[in-house]
């Protein structure tokens, strides 16, 4: 039997809304932000979006506004 690795914390995929509390903004900023080549794009699950949790820690760490 083949077990996988747990997932590190910086490996979750992490919906809209923790995205939109996160960083403190709405999701309409976020959406915008993605047209304009300003955020990461979400990984598409089924019907879902999902963010690479290093991607928003990238963003903190790096000191970018977190609010529009």
């Amino acid at each position: 039997m083949q077990h996988n690795a747990p997932q590190k914390p910086n490996d979750y995929l992490v919906d809209i809304k923790t995205v939109c509390n996160t960083l403190c903004r709405s999701r309409a900023s976020i959406y915008r932000d993605i047209q304009r080549g300003e955020f990461p794009s979400p990984i598409k699950l089924g019907g879902s979006s999902r963010w690479k949790l290093s991607d928003l820690n990238k963003i903190i760490d790096n000191g970018e506004p977190l609010a529009a």
